[in-house]
């Protein structure tokens, strides 16, 4: 409650002390302003409640024959909306319990009252009201309103009756301080007050008042509809002056028309201002007020006011209804065709609880004959409509005895309301109230002064997992000020982190303007983060390979100038002791920067696997005896062998090095001795294992583990084991490849790697590789690759970009009897082609060239032209960037750096291979 709000208060007490006792603790309160209206009658208390001008109404429970909880009662069902409060000379238990059963919203000892507890209480039940009735009684009045204007006009009473039960409507439902409606009299031409309803007594007495309004001078802006909410401002409004003492600050009138003749005038009066929707509301019944004021007042239109009144009636809304004392139904309006499908016509004459819902019909049966034995004299309750779809319609039922003139009970009428809606909307709100209950994320909420107010089970297990007591400890140090200040500036604050017990937790803060709260969401993100890093780090050493393969490529193209150079010299000049001594060296150095090369593949997965199903036990076994030998004495090492394993699709050459690079890391970490340890295995890898380890895959995998006693690693060491050139080793003793070609081989063959390690206890590597299920496959038979094959003057178009490395293939091939054709890329080429006439036996062709055409486009383009042509294909790179050699085009492929004797043997075997397959044709004379 605002300090300077003005707080009335109707207070019902037939004792003076006890109405100047009570004054006087109004007076002890601070902070607010109180209006005290003392009513000593118990009926004139009640007619004031009905009025609902006040905020808070006490009532004495003594007042002479009939106490406060009869007047409690009377006032609430005369439709009084101030919360009531009941006070008593003894705090009696019995009185306590009936007084809230009968809808008090507190109980208070006068002998015990205080100024705090009287303004707790009258500030709490302000409070409840407010917040739990404000959105549904207007919803509910609103909808009432028109289904009661249209009972009150289905009733055989007089004109006068009929008009102020109307005006006691419009005062009830629209919130209005007064009502009154006029008749236009054909006599005199003037509108004659005939209603009056509202919180001021005796109004017809008072000074000011007009009874009668003249409509040329009287009505505002031509007989329409009119809305004035500071009267002030205005001349010509009805009453003016009275209205004016009065504290009246909002008038709206509506003239009552019928076919453009005026029949009457609505003027309501309100304390408050007024919105559009009153006048909105007061069309939807202003007709139906009209044909009834025609109706009575001329007999002989009767019949023609009974179907103007039926369209009223018919216009609603809301099913308007009639059933004799059987419960047959006796009258409809077109509205229950709308809510249940069914005509009027096929219902009419049938049993109501035809239509009601099996499970409601028992209940209904016994509300109908509670009002037809007159136990009850009106009743609203809920219940389920059956419709014709086979749906269930929800509607909000209004039912009143209709009493014949004799007194004798005809039946019932009232107002069935559609409220499927409204249901619908509560059983969502009960489904997002439960969203949080069952949520197995933490969610907590926060009101406007950042106090957590709100925490579901999710967030209390959350806490306890990690060894807190509450919620509370979980969250980031300043979870107040961010929610607070998320709801000063309307804007959602995403990912506040808080790390707690080796866990991650995210912590997001959502605004709820409207409700002044804030929805608070965590996540434990610990996994997550932990897959990211992962992913991250696969990125880093895929982006290092991308490089070293670019490397690798240029570098062979460089290698194979050196290395042919050397070799096509040393062979010639072997025997001088001068040159033949840095020949070898230049060829030797050559051979081991290609080495490097092809560890810069493996690393980067690039090198071109030559896959054959193998043995891991029998290529361990095939290194067991070199182990000892090239580990030294001093490191024991230890075979284990699984029975029964199955095979693997592997390069043999790949795998060994794999193996080797494992024994020499751990030799060097074992500078003192000790034992190594190779153990092979078969495992089957299932789902759970998958999501802990991103790079696995389900299925059989073979194991090779690789354990030794050295001085094992650190956290910090492990997370960088595998990256290129990273060595703990002293500047000069390793190159940092070693577990990088681990690596970049494992990957190539679809497998990952686990390790473990603890210092100064030791490491192990655990090589994960997929199973296959081919049998072995015979090993190739072994060919003497070192002499120089000759040619048979056969013409070779040679096609490579790097000028050095094409002069030497050339001197190569013109040595041995080849004739050769250059061009520097595909392009040029098939110029070279064309000029020959495709006079060509052999085509040499790097795969990586400019100009947008590889060596397989090149050989595929004179193919379509030759399809008998000899193609070699030469490449410093190869699988990735190449495509696996299936995948190449038909012909044998050269890995950069290639030695002279290998170049002339390809070219020559695939010439031959070609001559074998041409048919042999017979000579001609």
């Amino acid at each position: 409650m605002n300090d300077l709000e003005l707080i009335k208060v109707l207070l019902v007490d037939d004792d003076e002390d006890d109405f100047i006792l009570t004054s006087g603790v109004f007076k002890e309160i601070k902070g607010h302003k109180f209006q005290i209206d003392w009513y000593k009658a118990y009926q004139t208390g009640l007619d004031a409640m009905a009025l609902n001008q006040h905020d808070i109404c006490l009532l004495d429970y003594r007042l002479g024959a009939r106490n406060g909880i009869d007047l409690l009662r009377d006032a609430l069902e005369k439709g009084c909306a101030s919360p009531i409060i009941l006070l008593t000379g003894l705090g009696e238990h019995t009185v306590d319990v009936e007084a809230m059963k009968a809808g008090a919203a507190d109980y208070l000892v006068k002998s015990k009252l205080t100024n705090d507890s009287l303004e707790r209480s009258i500030r709490y039940a302000m409070e409840r009201k407010r917040a739990t009735a404000s959105a549904a009684f207007e919803q509910a009045s609103l909808a009432a309103f028109g289904a009661e204007v249209g009972l009150a006009l289905t009733k055989s009473q007089p004109l006068a009756t009929i008009l102020h039960s109307c005006a006691e409507s419009m005062v009830r439902y629209l919130n209005l301080h007064l009502a009154r409606i006029y008749i236009l009299s054909p006599e005199d031409k003037l509108l004659h007050l005939k209603a009056s309803a509202g919180a001021i007594e005796d109004v017809f007495d008072q000074p000011g008042f007009v009874q009668h309004l003249n409509p040329e001078k009287d009505m505002i802006c031509n007989s329409e509809p009119v809305l004035i909410n500071q009267i002030s401002a205005k001349d010509n409004i009805p009453s003016r002056d009275w209205a004016l003492n009065e504290g009246v600050v909002a008038y709206s009138g509506y003239p009552l028309m019928l076919e453009n003749r005026l029949i009457g005038l609505i003027s309501i009066y309100s304390f408050n201002t007024l919105t559009k929707a009153v006048i909105q509301e007061m069309a939807s019944v202003a007709n139906g007020i009209a044909l009834s004021i025609e109706r009575k007042r001329s007999e002989e239109a009767l019949d023609a006011s009974e179907v103007k009144y039926r369209s009223v009636v018919d216009s609603l809304k809301e099913v308007v209804f009639q059933v004799n004392e059987f419960g047959h139904w006796t009258s409809l309006n077109p509205a229950w065709k709308e809510i249940t499908g069914f005509t009027i016509e096929e219902v009419m004459g049938s049993l109501f609880l035809e239509y009601i819902h099996h499970d409601d019909r028992q209940r209904n049966s016994h509300i109908f004959l509670q009002l037809m034995e007159r136990k009850l004299d009106y009743c609203r309750y809920e219940t389920r409509l059956l419709t014709k779809n086979g749906k269930v319609c929800w509607i909000e039922v209004y039912a009143q005895l209709t009493i014949n003139d004799d007194g004798s009970i005809l039946g019932a009428s009232g107002s069935l309301t559609n409220i499927t809606e409204r249901k619908q909307a509560e059983r969502q709100i009960q489904k997002l109230a439960a969203f949080p209950q069952v949520n197995p994320n933490p969610v907590l909420e926060f009101n406007a002064n950042g106090e957590v107010t709100y925490s579901n089970e999710a967030a209390e297990l959350l806490s306890k997992t990690l060894g807190f007591t509450t919620p509370l400890d979980i969250l980031p140090p300043d979870a107040s000020a961010i929610a607070m200040r998320a709801l000063a500036s309307s804007e959602k604050h995403l990912s506040r982190k808080v790390t707690l017990a080796g866990h991650t937790i995210s912590w997001s803060f959502f605004p709820v303007t409207a409700s002044q709260v804030i929805h608070c969401y965590g996540a434990d993100i610990t996994e997550i983060q932990s897959l990211e890093a992962q992913f991250r780090h696969a990125q880093k050493l895929e982006s290092v390979g991308q490089l070293a393969a670019g490397v690798a490529h240029d570098f062979n193209n460089i290698l194979t100038v050196i290395q042919g150079y050397s070799d096509h010299l040393l062979s010639r000049h072997e025997s001088e002791t001068t040159l033949a001594g840095p020949l070898k060296q230049i060829s030797n150095a050559s051979r081991r920067a290609a080495a490097l090369t092809r560890q810069l593949l493996m690393f980067s997965r690039k090198q071109l696997l030559q896959k054959t199903t193998l043995d891991l036990n029998t290529v361990v076994k095939n290194l067991s005896g070199m182990l000892p030998r090239l580990l030294g004495e001093d490191i024991t090492v230890e075979m284990n062998y699984a029975q029964r394993l199955p095979l693997m699709d592997a390069d043999t050459g790949m795998i060994e090095q794999v193996i080797m690079n494992l024994a020499v890391n751990s030799r060097d970490a074992m500078p003192k001795g000790g034992k190594l340890a190779l153990t092979t295995s078969v495992i089957e890898i299932d789902e759970d294992y998958v999501v802990n380890h991103p790079d696995s895959r389900v299925g059989k995998c073979i194991c090779l583990a690789v354990a030794d006693q050295g001085s094992g690693m650190s956290p910090e060491t492990m997370e960088r084991i595998f990256e290129p050139f990273f060595s703990t080793k002293e500047v000069g003793k390793g190159t940092g490849l070693g577990l990088a070609t681990v690596y970049g081989i494992v990957k190539q063959h679809h497998g990952w790697i686990d390790v473990k390690s603890q210092l100064d206890v030791g490491t192990t590597f655990l090589i994960y590789l997929p199973a296959s299920a081919k049998s072995v496959e015979a090993p190739p038979e072994s060919t003497n690759t070192s002499a120089m094959i000759k040619g048979r003057h056969e013409t070779v178009l040679l096609v490579e970009d790097e000028p050095s490395l094409r002069q030497w293939v050339k001197e190569i091939l013109l040595g041995c009897d080849y004739n050769v054709l250059e061009a520097n890329n595909g392009v040029e080429a098939l110029k070279v082609w064309d000029e020959q006439k495709g006079k060509i036996d052999l085509l040499l062709t790097d795969m990586v060239m400019p100009e947008g055409m590889t060596g397989g486009d090149l050989a595929r383009h004179l193919r379509e032209r030759q399809p008998d042509l000899c193609v070699v294909y030469t490449s410093g790179y190869s699988a990735e960037i190449l495509g696996n050699q299936a995948d190449l085009p038909d012909g044998p492929f050269l890995s950069k750096p290639y030695p002279a004797p290998q170049l002339t043997r390809v070219v020559r075997d695939c010439l031959d291979a070609s001559m074998e397959k041409k048919p042999a044709f017979p000579a001609t004379n």
